[in-house]
């Protein structure tokens, strides 16, 4: 079996269905162990902390997703899939969110101007939700599909032939 080495430095091109879908899984795990380590809470952190780029992890967990018989498994591989919202493009330090319980207006001008790289990050990051949770609905129905049909028989008829659509 080919290491996550391997895998990334082969020509993603010539990978097998296998090995490409051995590698997603190797993605999501390294993903779901970040996760556990960083506890993000409703930070926004900059994407360079991921442990592999963004695309590839959205694209690793589709796939997973896509390939995954247990239900619940699938509905928990979508919801760490959304967390990925949470990591934006120049946001530099991580950033806490905690709720402000009074405005001093000394200093909300100045804050203002320094919490508009925060608040596009926070615009992308609603999209990021909106777009992820379309995302992973596809990939969830496309897994549906798969396993409903595979419980549906063979692709044969009773007097011996084929039906292309998989079941009777």
């Amino acid at each position: 079996m080919a290491t996550s080495y391997e895998f990334h430095t082969r020509d993603p091109d010539k990978l097998s269905d296998s090995e490409v879908l051995a590698a997603a899984h190797e993605r999501v795990e390294a993903y779901l162990a970040f996760l556990r380590s960083e506890r993000l809470g409703n930070d926004v952190i900059d994407v360079s902390e991921l442990p592999c780029s963004k695309v590839s992890l959205e694209n690793s967990i589709r796939l997973v997703i896509a390939t995954e018989p247990r239900k619940p498994v699938r509905r928990r591989l979508a919801s760490a899939g959304l967390t990925l919202a949470q990591f934006q493009p120049d946001v530099g330090a991580r950033v806490s969110i905690e709720p402000a319980y009074g405005v001093n207006p000394k200093t909300s001008h100045s804050s203002a101007r320094a919490f508009s790289r925060f608040d596009t990050a926070l615009e992308r990051m609603e999209k990021d939700i909106d777009r992820l949770r379309k995302l992973f609905v596809q990939s969830e129905a496309m897994a549906e599909r798969r396993f409903e049909q595979q419980n549906m028989g063979p692709p044969f008829k009773e007097d011996g032939t084929y039906a292309w659509y998989g079941h009777h």
